[in-house]
């Protein structure tokens, strides 16, 4: 199962991603989609010269993005993507948008 954690606090962003999809191949291709997505929203921010305090790590399974600055765009179309994939495979994928105030699952930080 590929669990997947989204939140915004005005400029500031966290996106931790973790798990596989099963092993079929529609599967291997989910966890390709969301590698992608995720890859691609992590090289956009530490490219950025706007966005600071950039921390992010890329892994087999997992997945983590946190950053203060002008990423508004970038994260709304990654996270409405992951939205998206995860209302499609939902045997395989979970999203949840985190509150404002709402506390990250700890086992993922």
């Amino acid at each position: 199962m590929i669990r997947v954690y989204a939140q915004r606090r005005g400029n500031k962003y966290r996106l931790l991603v973790s798990g596989h999809a099963d092993a079929t191949p529609a599967g291997r291709q989910l966890c390709a989609a969301v590698s992608a997505l995720t890859g691609a929203l992590v090289a956009f921010a530490e490219k950025r010269e706007d966005c600071s305090h950039v921390r992010s790590s890329l892994g087999a399974g997992r997945a983590f993005l946190s950053c203060c600055g002008a990423l508004s765009e970038a994260f709304e179309l990654v996270t409405d993507a992951l939205a998206a994939l995860a209302l499609q495979h939902p045997e395989n994928m979970q999203y949840a948008p985190c509150a404002v105030d709402d506390k990250l699952p700890r086992a993922m930080l």
